[in-house]
């Protein structure tokens, strides 16, 4: 039996906790300072980045300026960005590249750049 939901809650506390991708678009941020700039990887999912990442790389240059090193591959149902910035880029830009990367298939909010 399914416990029932606790109005105050809006779900019932015993169902077990699983996490599941949701359609639509998807993606997670990873940057590592190497001395001589910013590496970023970012991984995608979702038709945002059916265009072998070259919407996002536009929105990159407009957001950060300029690119080094730019890599886009798919493996399976997921693709991978990787590129090198300088140290001296706007805050968030890379955030908000994907932000408006995705918005015409359905924006991507919340992601942020996690330091490795």
């Amino acid at each position: 039996p399914v416990p029932e939901p606790i109005p105050e809650l809006g779900f019932s506390p015993n169902l077990p906790a699983t996490i599941a991708k949701r359609d639509g678009n998807w993606a997670e941020c990873y940057e590592h300072n190497t001395g001589n700039g910013i590496d970023f990887t970012i991984n995608t999912w979702g038709t945002w980045d059916n265009d072998w990442g070259s919407g996002f790389l536009d929105n990159l240059r407009g957001q950060c300026g300029q690119i080094w090193n730019w890599q886009f591959n798919y493996y399976g149902d997921m693709g991978q960005a990787k590129f090198t910035l300088v140290w001296w880029i706007p805050a968030h830009c890379v955030e908000n590249a994907i932000w408006l990367a995705s918005n015409p298939t359905g924006a991507i909010w919340g992601v942020s750049c996690q330091s490795s």
